[in-house]
């Protein structure tokens, strides 16, 4: 089961304090309070991250705001994991080196990412890919090479970036 993530914690907070309900970190303030009412634990640290979800809209609710958008909103979705394939933890070690890359870019770039990623797959990998599901023909093992080849772009443009900033020149 997925445990709260840090960025859950601190919007809990966040929203706790503004609403005027702050939190002590001892389980008889209000906002500790809110959270077994709904959840039945004392703890925020000890939910779930669906449970977290279920404080955060109820949290929302009663500041009176339209729900935000899911963490899960801003990523591409998980795409479908076949046998011998690439896993849910390879897809998103591939999407986060893909946005990491992406914050490196010098002029903004109005390809998409998933279309990014299967030029990616397509030039270092020589398999054809789609931006609907990328990874539906890669085994584990090309996951894992592609990994490292994202990796050392990453590394690259990091490295190009501190030449032009004027870090690390020379």
């Amino acid at each position: 089961m997925k445990t709260i993530e840090q960025f859950q914690i601190r919007k809990i907070y966040a929203i706790g304090s503004a609403l005027g309900i702050k939190g002590s970190g001892m389980d008889e303030d209000e906002l500790h309070m809110l959270v077994g009412g709904i959840t039945g634990k004392a703890s925020i640290k000890s939910l779930t991250y669906k449970e977290a979800c279920v404080v955060i809209a109820r949290l929302e609710e009663l500041q009176g705001k339209a729900a935000s958008p899911k963490q899960g909103n801003r990523r591409p979705k998980e795409h479908k994991s076949t046998p011998g394939g690439v896993t849910p933890g390879q897809q998103k070690k591939i999407w986060a080196l893909m946005y990491e890359l992406k914050k490196y870019d010098e002029v903004p770039n109005d390809v998409q990412l998933g279309d990014r990623l299967c030029a990616v797959i397509k030039k270092e990998l020589g398999a054809d890919a789609v931006a609907k599901n990328p990874f539906v023909w890669m085994s584990f093992r090309q996951g894992n090479n592609l990994i490292e080849i994202l990796k050392g772009y990453v590394k690259s443009a990091r490295r190009k970036r501190g030449a032009t900033d004027g870090i690390n020149a020379g």
